[in-house]
């Protein structure tokens, strides 16, 4: 796994989606081609919750800046601690949190300060552990126009064109989909892991489905988000 940068690195990255009033999302490239998504969610008084950290221009990171203070940054698991430490670095005054599982990974790239317990929520925007999965968690954000999920790996939607071994490792392919080396090797319970993911989906207006690697899922997201729950079964 990336150790992490230490100086601010750019990398390619698409630009910022303005999804909703208090929901930003952003799709970079890892070196290899490996995509990543960012995403920035707005507590009720203003403040910024970040997930999986992605490092912008300075004319982005402005905009990042009107849309709020950022208090949390979010890794996700100790995949995705790359940019972690350089964003630590440059918002010295925000707090660094994983899940409970993912913590002493996470904490080789840059000091943690607490679990997906801790991180700020509100009425809006709320973060937790996933059942039957504590090296990750999901980020939940209520919107005008609907409630978003906001998944690092345990949610995959892997384009159906991967080549082996990745076409084996993360499939099922081209839908949404919790992949198979997470239900092999990082999952605790995937009984119990499925049964969260139908709660998830259940919940009263979901509208998208946002994950770290592929497309965000924004028809039929509950649906979705139940068939990717039988691959737990």
């Amino acid at each position: 796994m990336a150790a992490g940068f230490t100086e601010w690195t750019l990398l390619p990255h698409e630009p910022i989606e303005k999804l909703t009033e208090n929901l930003w999302r952003v799709e970079g490239t890892m070196p290899g081609g490996n995509k990543r998504v960012m995403t920035l969610a707005r507590l009720a008084d203003g403040r910024l919750v970040m997930h999986n950290a992605i490092a912008l221009e300075d004319e982005l990171m402005a905009e990042v800046d009107a849309f709020g203070e950022l208090a949390a940054i979010l890794v996700p698991n100790a995949f995705h601690r790359q940019d972690a430490f350089i964003m630590k670095a440059r918002y010295p005054n925000a707090k660094v949190y994983a899940p409970s599982g993912s913590r002493a990974g996470v904490a080789k790239a840059v000091a943690v300060d607490g679990t997906y317990d801790d991180v700020p929520s509100d009425s809006t925007v709320k973060c937790r552990h996933l059942d039957g999965f504590p090296k990750e968690g999901v980020l939940s954000v209520t919107s005008a126009d609907g409630v978003s999920h906001i998944f690092c790996d345990a949610v995959l939607h892997t384009p159906e064109k991967a080549k082996f071994p990745f076409s084996f490792l993360l499939a099922p392919l081209g839908r949404p989909a919790v992949p198979r080396a997470t239900r092999w090797l990082f999952t605790k319970d995937n009984t119990v892991l499925g049964a969260d993911l139908r709660k998830l989906a259940g919940v009263d207006g979901l509208k998208r489905v946002i994950v770290g690697h592929g497309p965000t899922t924004d028809t039929d997201a509950a649906a979705a988000l139940g068939v990717a729950a039988g691959d737990c079964d």
